[in-house]
């Protein structure tokens, strides 16, 4: 079994999990939906809706979670017996979870490419007008660390479940400090502070800079990065994963 067959196995896999599907595409429009009418009055006349504001972040939102779509790409229930056929094949170990990691940016290329563009052109929601690429760009590489992240928790603990349980410890802190529901500096500066730490924090800053002021001074940066983080998630995969313990 070829690498690209293996992606392919693993993409049908992730196709076949309706929850898997509708939260990769429907539920950031629903995520929008829901919190741009709740707080469509604290916007008043200002040029930027609430629907523009939470129209970003709640897809922000939604990539950072592409990890426990990669997680159940790896260990979910319902695909486990032919994951241990895998295992018994002529393939490498590098192989086995990099699939994994390249069917889900595969699925969250596709979905957040097409979300964006259908939120800007046909919902008027502001993604940058001439620089949706490059927020785009951004989330691409988010989604890319999301992915690499869920897959090397299941390399670690062997398990979806207590991997996607022990994920959202980390996954929580950093949307919570990447202030995606809530304003951070409402906080105090400890708090505002600490949430440097959070790369959510530098996607919603990097995107927000380019949409609204026209500046790519983070974009880079960021890129490199999410890019960096990417690289570490995989060479600790490499490290620690043994195919006899994939199921």
């Amino acid at each position: 079994m070829n690498f690209f067959k293996l992606v392919k196995f693993d993409f049908m896999n992730i196709l076949r999990n309706p929850f898997l599907v509708i939260s990769n595409t429907l539920l950031p429009l629903i995520l929008i939906g829901i919190m741009g009418f709740v707080t469509k009055s604290s916007f008043g006349t200002e040029l930027t809706t609430s629907y523009d504001y939470y129209g970003v972040k709640m897809v922000i939102f939604s990539v950072a979670v592409i990890a426990m779509t990669a997680s159940n790409a790896f260990m979910e229930e319902k695909v486990i017996k032919g994951n241990l056929r895998i295992v018994y094949v002529p393939v490498s170990k590098t192989e086995i979870y990099l699939s994994k990691v390249v069917s889900s940016y595969i699925l969250a290329t596709f979905s957040y490419g097409l979300l964006l563009p259908i939120g800007q052109f046909l919902l008027q929601i502001n993604y940058g007008g001439k620089n949706i690429f490059y927020v785009m760009l951004v989330l691409n590489f988010f989604s890319l660390f999301g992915c690499c992240l869920g897959t090397m928790f299941c390399c670690i603990f062997k398990n979806e479940e207590r991997a996607n349980a022990i994920m959202q410890i980390p996954l929580a802190l950093f949307i919570f400090f990447g202030g995606l529901f809530f304003q951070i500096h409402r906080f105090g500066k400890v708090i505002n502070d600490i949430s440097i730490f959070s790369p959510i924090k530098w996607v919603v800053d990097c995107t927000f800079r380019i949409i609204y002021d026209n500046d790519f001074q983070l974009f880079l940066p960021v890129l490199l990065f999410l890019l960096l983080a990417s690289v570490v998630c995989i060479v600790i995969c490499q490290i620690i994963f043994r195919p006899e313990e994939y199921v």
